[in-house]
């Protein structure tokens, strides 16, 4: 399992605690296995299961309609859910990752390090997992709150940039570069 892989599947494991529609759908299918059963006292054991498993199945059907249609009239809980400031900044971290991965690996295929065949098939799937990680970025209205700096005495305000930024000619750069890509002073 690559790490990519590994941290993929932390994210798509966080827990959303909100009642989710899903949560609609199976307590009354349950309610409703529970008054078949109910109702037809007088039934084989076996098929009161397969009556209350056909219940469920229904149940579980609907959750997939209410699922697509969401999906379909761009009503899904996930795009309207904001990212908190941690995870923003993790994605971010993420894509400059996979962006300066990308840069290697167009580096090492000039210098003819990689084959091209290689070169395809990893950039293709290093683009595609940029693409998602901005794309994830930019569904977001708010901005991440990245203040650096500390007050210089007291009650004086806080300089603040974007990590990375250089405070001669203010050019963004990489989070861990250590001069200005443009002007060649010494970041903080």
């Amino acid at each position: 399992m690559s790490s990519e892989t590994s941290t993929e599947a932390g994210r798509a494991g966080r827990v959303d605690s909100s009642f989710q529609p899903w949560h609609f759908y199976f307590i009354l299918a349950m309610a409703g296995a529970t008054w078949a059963v109910v109702a037809s006292r007088h039934t084989h054991p076996l098929a009161l299961l397969v009556l209350s498993a056909a219940i469920l199945a229904a149940g579980g059907a609907a959750t997939a309609v209410h699922h697509a249609l969401a999906g379909l009239f761009g009503l899904s809980a996930r795009a309207a859910t904001p990212l908190s400031n941690r995870v923003r900044l993790e994605l971010e971290r993420d894509k400059a990752l996979v962006l300066r991965a990308l840069k290697e690996l167009e580096f090492d295929h000039a210098m003819r390090k990689v084959s091209d065949a290689d070169f395809a098939e990893i950039g293709g799937r290093l683009r595609m997992r940029a693409m998602a990680l901005i794309a994830q970025l930019e569904s977001e209205d708010e901005p991440p709150v990245k203040a650096v700096g500390e007050p210089k005495a007291v009650g004086e305000p806080i300089e603040t940039r974007q990590a990375g930024e250089c405070g001669s000619c203010h050019t963004v750069n990489d989070r861990d570069a250590r001069f200005c890509k443009q002007c060649g002073a010494r970041l903080s």
